[in-house]
């Protein structure tokens, strides 16, 4: 693989996270927010929340990168990946607020 075609798979990822709607039905953020915020401390939720939806995430992107390009990701990748994830929060946080 080339730094063209991690390019592309960065922007992929970019545009993925811009579907929340579908993002938030299929992992079921919105059922793992409001578990946390009734089964443990709610003092926490947000911090648990976030790292749910990181992890998630992380997971899934990983997967299309294995699956992609035959080989796992990199670190300086997967960090450029967590990065663009952690930017991502603010908006679907918005989102499930509607």
């Amino acid at each position: 693989m080339d730094s063209k075609e991690l390019q592309t798979f960065i922007q992929d990822v970019r545009d993925d996270l811009k579907n929340l709607e579908g993002l938030i039905n299929y992992y079921d953020f919105l059922g793992h927010h409001n578990i946390r915020s009734i089964v443990f401390n709610p003092k926490n939720d947000s911090s648990f929340f976030e790292g749910s939806v990181v992890a998630i995430l992380d997971q899934r992107y990983r997967e299309f990168f294995r699956s992609k390009f035959n080989c796992e990701i990199d670190e300086l990748t997967r960090v450029d990946i967590l990065e663009i994830i952690r930017a991502h929060l603010p908006y679907i946080h918005k989102k499930l607020d509607e």
